[in-house]
């Protein structure tokens, strides 16, 4: 599916010389007498490197045709991981290099989306927010308002993050997966 420049959006996939990359962000600038030019920030989905590149305001990409799939985490054996799509059962087995990020993230039986490409799964898609049980923490000091009335732990897939006061161990903390902060 072909786009025009100007009506391009963030997160979208597009196909560039061959490569899929994913906008990050994009601005454009106007000298006087002269066509726009867009500067657009792409990081290579394969190669996860980032670029800047320039085009013309008359430019027309190719948006790449990317699926998204219902999948969820089943476990992980070694350097592989397995999700299993919602829909047809079909299994999607992932090594650790492909989705080193959401690794930390990952819980057994977490709902999750598969970002696939000509069958490919290309990225994992956490959802906006996950629960957790709280596995370590220390305990709050009331009046502590430096740290804003959190405190530090970890959770079952030993992530650490910031948790209210009045959580303890074996208490359950949802966190947004934007910002990696409880909810």
């Amino acid at each position: 599916m072909k786009i025009d420049i100007s009506k391009i959006k963030k997160w979208i996939v597009l196909n560039v010389e061959w490569q899929l990359f994913k906008l990050i962000d994009h601005s454009f600038t106007s000298m006087q007498q002269r066509a726009w030019t867009y500067t657009l920030r792409l990081k290579n989905i394969l190669t996860w490197g980032t670029v800047n590149q320039n085009f013309k305001s008359w430019t027309v990409l190719e948006v790449a045709d990317v699926n998204t799939r219902n999948a969820v985490f089943l476990y992980n054996n070694w350097d592989l991981y397995s999700f299993m799509e919602n829909d047809s059962s079909e299994i999607y087995e992932l090594n650790w290099e492909d989705i080193e990020e959401v690794i930390p993230y990952l819980k057994e039986n977490l709902d999750v989306y598969l970002m696939v490409y000509e069958w490919r799964v290309l990225w994992v898609i956490l959802p906006n927010v996950i629960t957790y049980k709280i596995i370590e923490t220390v305990p709050g000091v009331k009046w502590d308002r430096a740290r804003a009335g959190k405190k530090p732990a970890k959770v079952e897939t030993w992530l650490e993050v910031m948790i209210p006061l009045h959580l303890w161990e074996g208490d359950e903390v949802k966190i947004n997966t934007a910002t990696w902060e409880s909810v």
